[in-house]
């Protein structure tokens, strides 16, 4: 079932065992879903255009295939036989993790982000996806539909919209769930923070209302298709938790596809403007940037430094994440300038942590996380620890400049 675990959750209790060590239940039962067979993966939306049902700030639909091609290239290699499981921590909009599964590049996914809306919105699309199909077309029917003010006082609701203190936590989910799926439908660009505003603006005087991108049944189409893929046991788990956590606990949950039949793709915030596009990210008590307003502080480079300074000594699992093409990303010995993973001696006895290459890539791509400029080319850059050997390299995936 997917568990709405917190980064303070308690480990499930343990299986009694009396001449070997104790396996903890949830290990188990991880190791069971994970044999079984998936067979054939039939949906319509699996060669779709679109398959979230989420707007994002750098969506990386369109960066997908070239994620595929490096996925595929490293799978039945000697250090990488399978990719039995991809882990997503910034799960946002998750559509780079559907397209991939839904190809059968990678056998199954679990998502996880720190954000309690996006967590909720995944969980209850998974694992509830009809109430909240209902609630969506109950939405739209009211209130977005009519468009004009209705939306808008409609849209003032759910941004100051708060859950119940005697709630039932079930009901707070798909609260927070409806909450998610509105204002990433109705505010521009689908950012969830309180700086941007309904899509038209509050007059409603654009030719773009607040209603222009809620299309119910596309919408329920794709909330189907979670469904769908939670049934099947494609989409294994959403967690709350944040990026460090959610690393160190795959090893915990997964042993057994430790170090290289599990891979994480991260997509972090960008390392310039992510304040502008994140309600939280990095930051678990609540945003990326301090001072409420968006904009970003001296410090938050550091949050950065320390995603870089974990992936690089102590990530017991490959990894492949993308990033906006900032020159002080591979530049930077304290980010990603270093050809290999440094991990102590400690680290490498007691984790297991490996010392893989990390190998670059430039990928160009129509960037639009900005929303102000339009669309544009840039670059974007490419790191992984799969097998150095097996990562492709022509015009699509290209070496970065010496």
């Amino acid at each position: 079932m997917i568990r709405n675990v917190d980064v303070s959750a308690v480990v499930p209790g343990r299986v009694a065992s009396v001449a070997t060590p104790a396996i903890p239940t949830h290990i188990l039962d991880n190791a069971r879903r994970l044999v079984s067979p998936l067979g054939t993966l039939n949906h319509g939306l699996t060669t779709g255009r679109y398959q979230s049902p989420l707007r994002y700030p750098g969506a990386k639909s369109s960066l997908a295939p070239m994620i595929a091609r490096i996925l595929e290239a490293a799978k039945g290699s000697r250090q990488v036989p399978e990719i039995n499981l991809l882990v997503e921590p910034f799960a946002g909009g998750a559509s780079a993790s559907l397209r991939l599964v839904g190809h059968g590049i990678v056998d199954r996914v679990l998502l996880a982000d720190v954000d309690p809306l996006v967590t909720a919105f995944w969980q209850v699309a998974a694992a509830d996806t009809d109430s909240l199909i209902d609630r969506m077309h109950d939405e739209w029917s009211r209130y977005v539909k009519p468009g004009g003010m209705t939306g808008v006082e409609r849209w003032d609701y759910w941004r100051s919209w708060t859950p119940a203190r005697n709630a039932k936590p079930a009901t707070v989910r798909l609260g927070l769930a409806v909450q998610c799926l509105f204002l990433n439908r109705t505010t521009f660009s689908g950012i969830l923070h309180g700086k941007a505003g309904p899509i038209g603006g509050r007059k409603q005087e654009s030719q773009y209302g607040i209603g222009c991108r809620w299309n119910p049944a596309s919408i329920e189409e794709r909330l189907r298709y979670i469904g769908h893929l939670y049934e099947t046991g494609r989409l294994v788990d959403v967690w709350r938790k944040d990026w460090k956590q959610t690393l160190a606990d795959v090893p915990e949950h997964y042993p057994q596809l430790i170090p290289s039949r599990v891979v994480a793709y991260l997509d972090p915030p960008y390392l310039e403007k992510a304040s502008h596009l994140y309600r939280t990210s990095f930051d678990p008590s609540g945003g990326y940037g301090g001072d409420g307003a968006g904009k970003s502080r001296p410090n938050d480079h550091m949050l950065h430094i320390q995603l870089a300074t974990y992936l690089r000594t102590k990530a017991q699992f490959r990894w492949l994440l993308s990033y906006d093409n900032n020159p002080l990303l591979t530049d930077s010995p304290w980010l990603y300038a270093h050809a290999r993973m440094t991990p102590s001696k400690e680290d490498r006895e007691t984790l297991g942590v490996r010392s893989w290459n990390l190998t670059k890539r430039l990928v160009k791509m129509r960037y639009t996380a900005s929303g102000k400029t339009g669309k544009r080319n840039a670059d974007e850059l490419l790191i992984t620890t799969l097998p150095s050997s097996t990562v492709p390299i022509d015009h699509q995936l290209r070496e970065l400049p010496m």
